[in-house]
């Protein structure tokens, strides 16, 4: 029978993700990345979170921007680890031997931020230029039509987003990587019911979480939408009508702003999520956010054991306080006398 939800614990705001072959779990000190290794031992990393000193941190609103940030870098640091212990990257890693440890921090951190351009781009591409562009296409007018193109484009952007992660979770590897993803929130819902999750006990729980990413995303879709509505009406309504410029000019100064305006847009739906959790029970509330928790049927499945697993693991040295910080280099040591070992035998 599960329990109620344990206030005490929802307020210590354990969350996390999946990675290649584990989970990342955090809470507001620490975080740890739980992997399954190639020889099928589990290992982990465990770091404090750095304290955020901008205070926009703290503010309504602008947390949501400056957490969506801190969320992008930690999400790709976790990532690198986990493709580096599942064995996936042995030939890269041979390759920063030859470096110093400097050299490898400054070539890890020019990775990072390469990696998070080219993930925005994308992004930016495939979520605001295309549906935009199609949009226009159909040859609804934006200028006379600004409600009716507007959500046309929005029907449009959530059928690519909805598409793409059909698409993606047909491929086995990113199936695995939705059933981690199932396990961390079976976890996270267990433990925030007041129970001392087990092998046992988790399995009563749901994959779904009203904190997810997922979630976030949708909210982000949907927010965009009406966001950019105004945000049209505007150029057509004042820019445009001073300036007249070429109609493709236009489009390209609406397509602008909507780029500006994703922080905002990030912002807004973080304090929706926020207020979606905790009013929950509401059944208003639940009504809204339905959406983002049926998208989640396809970014989470049900886990198998040895994913669920590796979900307890993170979550029982992410609350251990006498576990202490473990580095990727002492992982990494462990693993090279693993594979000595092995070439001993």
């Amino acid at each position: 029978m599960k329990s109620k939800l344990d206030e005490n614990r929802i307020k210590q705001g354990v969350g996390g993700q999946a990675v290649i072959e584990g989970i990342m779990l955090r809470n507001k000190t620490h975080y740890v990345v739980a992997v399954r290794k190639p020889n099928k031992k589990i290992d982990f990393i465990k770091h404090k979170v750095e304290a955020n000193k901008n205070k926009l941190s703290k503010m309504f609103f602008f947390r949501g921007i400056v957490n969506f940030i801190d969320m992008m870098k930690l999400g790709y640091k976790t990532l690198v680890f986990s493709v580096n212990t599942a064995g996936l990257e042995e030939e890269k890693e041979k390759n920063k031997k030859n470096l110093t440890k400097e050299e490898n921090s400054k070539k890890e951190s020019v990775a990072m931020t390469l990696s998070m351009l080219v993930s925005l781009f994308f992004a930016i591409g495939l979520f605001i230029a295309l549906p935009y562009f199609i949009t226009t296409l159909i040859g609804i007018n934006e200028k006379e039509h600004v409600i009716l193109f507007n959500l046309t484009r929005g029907v449009i952007k959530l059928g690519i987003f909805i598409g793409y992660l059909l698409v993606i979770s047909l491929f086995s590897d990113v199936r695995r990587v939705f059933e981690y993803h199932g396990a961390e929130h079976m976890v996270v819902n267990a433990y925030e019911h007041g129970l001392n999750p087990d092998m046992n006990n988790i399995r009563d729980y749901t994959t779904i979480h009203p904190r997810c990413g997922t979630t976030f995303m949708f909210l982000v879709l949907t927010v965009s939408i009406l966001l950019y509505m105004f945000t049209s009406y505007f150029v057509y309504s004042y820019i445009y009508a001073a300036y007249i410029p070429p109609k493709i000019l236009g489009n390209l100064t609406v397509l602008a702003m909507n780029i500006i305006l994703l922080p905002i847009v990030s912002g807004i739906s973080y304090e929706l999520l926020k207020l979606g959790f905790i009013f929950y029970n509401f059944p208003l509330m639940r009504l809204a956010i339905l959406p983002g928790l049926l998208l989640q049927k396809i970014t989470t499945k049900r886990p198998k054991d040895d994913e669920l697993e590796v979900a307890l693991f993170a979550l029982n040295k992410l609350l251990d306080d006498s576990i202490g910080e473990r580095s990727e280099e002492e992982v990494k040591a462990e693993i090279e006398k693993e594979n000595e070992a092995q070439l001993c035998v």
